[in-house]
């Protein structure tokens, strides 16, 4: 993770939402960006997109860490709140190889922690 501040950070998920709702791909329900310090915050929100599908998403960054995304988790639904798919590292049971992982409908797997602007164009893909 290359940035060196919160608000820095803040901008890599701000700047892609912006985007979407000035395209009108999306609107806002919720954001909440808490900066504690210049080094770390977190940021929560839910979208909406045009197909009533929502991603509810969550960021815990603390810079001063060697891994500084603490707690994430990226859960987009469907329309009818079924799971499509969700990025947390949460601790999971039965234990993973990695704390970072993807869930499906079907299965969960090992998953690097994806950018939020990765999680935005999986969505865009998804939908088609």
């Amino acid at each position: 993770m290359p940035t060196i501040s919160f608000p820095e950070y803040a901008k890599t998920v701000t700047q892609p939402i912006d985007t979407l709702l000035a395209s009108g791909q999306a609107r806002l329900v919720n954001l909440q960006v808490d900066q504690r310090s210049m080094l770390r915050g977190f940021i929560s929100g839910i979208l909406a997109f045009e197909d009533d599908s929502e991603l509810h998403f969550a960021d815990f960054i603390d810079l001063t860490q060697p891994e500084p995304r603490l707690m994430y988790a990226y859960h987009y639904q469907d329309s009818k709140k079924s799971l499509v798919f969700r990025y947390d590292n949460a601790i999971h049971r039965p234990p993973l190889p990695l704390a970072e992982h993807k869930h499906t409908a079907s299965a969960v797997s090992p998953a690097p922690a994806p950018a939020f602007i990765q999680v935005i164009d999986e969505i865009l893909e998804t939908r088609g």
